[in-house]
């Protein structure tokens, strides 16, 4: 019997996660499958406990920790901590996994053909958009960026690592992702499972499809995700990569004019954003962060597993 756990982490999104949970109930359970869901509450203030406490699925047992400290990347943490499954998936509250889904993102972990696995995400159909191109739906969670044959990383709305590759890689870094800097938790987690020597395999074709909240393509959003981008990859680059980023003062004022030049002779639509405009936003952010982050002592070796100074 292969015992396999499902973690969802949620905060204050109570009718996307019974959307969630009753899309999750539909899949099959193989009968080999010894299968939980844990869903995180990260300090959550809505109904968000009633919807777990009323769910019945049929074929999954269920349990609700609560992580009062915010931060996705702490959610996932208390995740792995409370759940015993030999494979570990994690979903977000906010996709509609196919009917398959949890035999065929967890089967190649269960066969040791995998350490871990990345699963496919797909915007709902009535969130596409004609001005949307690739970098659009990357930064939307979309996972057609991702190398078929040999992924680069995996998402967090659709992955599956196997429980023996916590020994090496024990999880996610708690000042990354939502509720911290703003993303890239999953991203580094995958980097450090694929240094540590694991195999990472490709489950692109099984997507789960992002019901992602509409107000996350307006222009607004698609600025603080910029933002948040560009705190990330400072992190990343400093801590975990060992980059030196030289002039940075110089390079933050040439990066502010050029922005400010082009925004007064351009458009500001009410949805999406312009690729030179996301970028801009994103170089800015980086560069603010990195006279930060560039003043602290590294976390990480580079490219170390295990971070070794700060919050784990």
């Amino acid at each position: 019997m292969a015992t396999v756990s499902v973690a969802i982490c949620t905060r204050n999104r109570a009718a996307s996660l019974r959307a969630t949970l009753a899309a999750l109930d539909a899949t099959e359970v193989p009968a080999a499958f010894d299968a939980e869901v844990l869903v995180v509450d990260n300090g959550s203030t809505d109904d968000t406990a009633n919807v777990v406490a009323s769910w019945r699925p049929a074929a999954f047992a269920v349990r609700c920790v609560v992580e009062p400290r915010p931060g996705v990347a702490r959610a996932r943490n208390a995740a792995l901590a409370a759940t015993s499954g030999a494979v570990i998936a994690f979903l977000d509250d906010d996709v509609r996994p196919p009917v398959r889904w949890l035999e065929r993102l967890c089967r190649p972990i269960i066969s040791r053909a995998a350490d871990a696995v990345a699963g496919g995400v797909r915007l709902a159909p009535h969130l596409e958009r004609p001005w949307m191109e690739q970098t659009h739906r990357t930064w939307l969670a979309d996972t057609s960026y991702l190398d078929p044959h040999a992924p680069q990383e995996m998402v967090s709305a659709n992955m599956a690592i196997g429980r023996h590759v916590l020994a090496r890689v024990p999880g996610f870094d708690p000042e990354l992702g939502p509720g911290a800097l703003g993303q890239g938790e999953d991203a580094l987690l995958s980097w450090q499972v694929v240094r540590a020597g694991f195999h990472l395999a490709p489950a692109l074709e099984v997507a789960v499809e992002h019901h992602l909240d509409p107000s996350r393509l307006r222009r607004a959003s698609f600025r603080d995700a910029a933002e948040s981008r560009g705190r990330t990859l400072a992190y990343q680059q400093h801590h975990w990569e060992h980059v030196t980023v030289p002039d940075v003062e110089r390079r933050l004022r040439r990066a502010r004019l050029k922005l400010l030049l082009r925004s007064l002779a351009s458009p500001r639509p009410a949805e999406g954003m312009p690729l030179w405009e996301m970028a801009l936003h994103e170089r800015i952010a980086f560069l603010r962060q990195w006279r930060i982050e560039s003043a602290r002592p590294r976390n990480y070796e580079r490219f170390g597993l295990v971070k070794v100074r700060g919050e784990r």
